[in-house]
């Protein structure tokens, strides 16, 4: 695989979850389901498919199956508002998250059914997968959306796609988001459900803000896992949020005495790491979990990257300190180890060419010469940018309709949740939603990172927010109390 494209898969996440069914009439046939198991999930699940026009302006033309399974509600008295997964990426299959959402949502799943849509482009909803064939001298990624310290090579990118795309079985510029949530509404229409209950994780929220915009009356409730605006431009905030959720750790490590102690020139070596890697060098690594070498060629571009993915979640941000002193010394293996545990955590199947299908229509066109320069005024620079622009040149695209830049002004509850450290979908991010809302209520955690509804409190908040539908008892006080992790010394005894 080019080197180039599995950077390229590491930014990718950017942007890195019946009851009786309601007698409504549908429209669309009922489909065939069959009983099926979802990679770490014990109990069966119902699957099918709805065929779906891929040109949502010629009907009768060329015609993609939509994916989906439903956890069924086991209680005798059911209800008849399922909870619809709406996954992240863009690129990440809904059906790839069960064996971390279905935890979340059991005691919903005792009366109502969960139901997880493949997205148009994802999973096994006609999937839209590049990628190149893979060097023989290297060993596979293990998962994709892997974090990598490759060399950004912006030509081979935009040539990669290039080649991949035409080879598609897709025309890719009917995979954007506005026209993915009717199929999402075709699947709802055809189990039979009147109205539903909506959860999104990262650019799920994206994608459940938009089926709340055209589909109001079908919702019930909306949990927002790392809100992400429509009118965000993700490649320009990126570079933002990650600063900021880098300059936290040098903040905690600096007040807390163990990590200030070890690390008290935190700042200025991550500076002088990505000041010196202004020309690119080469580094040979071993795997964290096989023991092989391999060799990293690394530059600005690719270190920022590499900074970047452990921010993620707050236990491998706080393995950051220790990874930047060990770069310092030009030791990548902490680096390394950090970025594959990111990795393995991602899960399989991730559609790269989907996910730039859906960014180069909905946020690169809106990004301004004023996101670069205030992007370069960031360690992270104009990085993310920069790889988004070359690559969408191979990417065709339709316009986006104007409107799906705009929230719903609808009197659905709607419950927004942010970690205070998300290097990607960080709280302001959810105050912009929670404000351009009629109905909704935004908490806090703060010392969490990406991603907060399988955390402490938060799955109690969720469920008695989804049964109720309204924000009576839902205080997030309980998440303002998780803790961060604790700094570590690699080796030694905790910081503190």
């Amino acid at each position: 695989m080019p080197r180039s494209l599995r950077l390229l898969r590491a930014i990718a996440p950017l942007l890195l979850v019946f009851g009786a069914a309601a007698t409504a009439r549908s429209a669309t046939p009922a489909p065939h389901l069959e009983p099926c198991w979802l990679q770490g999930v014990d109990s069966p699940f119902e699957c099918g498919r709805v065929p779906r026009p891929e040109d949502p302006d010629a009907p009768a033309g060329r015609s993609i199956p939509i994916h989906f399974a439903v956890a069924r509600a086991q209680a005798q008295q059911r209800h008849a508002d399922p909870v619809f997964i709406f996954a992240g990426g863009p690129g990440q299959a809904a059906t790839a998250t069960a064996a971390q959402v279905q935890g979340i949502f059991a005691r919903l799943n005792a009366r109502r059914d969960i139901v997880y849509v493949d997205l148009r482009g994802t999973g096994a909803s006609n999937p839209l997968h590049c990628e190149p064939d893979r060097e023989p001298d290297r060993e596979p990624d293990r998962e994709p959306g892997a974090a990598s310290a490759d060399a950004v090579d912006l030509a081979r990118v935009a040539d990669s796609l290039g080649a991949c795309i035409p080879r598609l079985d897709a025309d890719v510029r009917q995979y954007a988001t506005w026209i993915a949530v009717r199929d999402v509404d075709a699947v709802r229409e055809a189990l039979g459900y009147d109205r539903i209950n909506l959860w999104g994780a990262s650019y799920g929220t994206r994608a459940a803000l938009e089926y709340l915009r055209q589909f109001p009356r079908q919702v019930r409730s909306v949990v927002l896992d790392g809100a992400v605006p429509p009118d965000l431009r993700l490649p320009a905030s990126a570079a933002h949020d990650a600063d900021a959720a880098l300059a936290s750790v040098e903040r905690r490590c600096a007040s807390d005495p163990g990590c200030a102690r070890r690390h008290p020139d935190l700042h200025a070596r991550i500076d002088q790491l990505l000041a010196g890697s202004a020309n690119t060098v080469t580094a040979v690594v071993p795997d964290p979990l096989t023991g092989r070498q391999s060799t990293w060629r690394l530059d600005r571009a690719s270190l920022a990257s590499a900074l970047r993915a452990p921010l993620y979640t707050p236990e491998t941000a706080a393995l950051v300190p220790h990874a930047i002193a060990a770069a310092a010394r030009y030791d990548y293996g902490p680096l390394a180890a950090l970025n594959s545990t990111v990795r393995d955590a991602a899960g399989s199947g991730f559609a790269q060419a989907l996910h730039f299908a859906v960014v180069c229509a909905e946020d690169v066109p809106r990004v301004t010469p004023a996101d670069r320069e205030a992007a370069r005024a960031t360690r992270f620079g104009t990085t993310f940018i920069d790889l988004y622009d070359a690559a969408c040149r191979a990417v065709p695209i339709r316009q986006v309709p104007a409107a799906f830049f705009t929230l719903a002004k609808v009197d659905v509850p709607v419950l927004v949740l942010s970690g205070g450290t998300d290097p990607i979908t960080p709280p302001r991010a959810g105050d912009a939603v929670s404000r351009g809302l009629l109905m909704a209520r935004h908490l806090v955690a703060p010392n969490l990172g990406h991603g907060i509804s399988a955390r402490g409190c938060a799955p109690d908040l969720i469920t008695r927010f989804v049964t109720q539908a309204n924000f009576e008892g839902v205080d997030g006080g309980c998440l303002q109390r998780l803790p961060s992790p604790p700094f570590f010394a690699i080796g030694g005894e905790p910081a503190r």
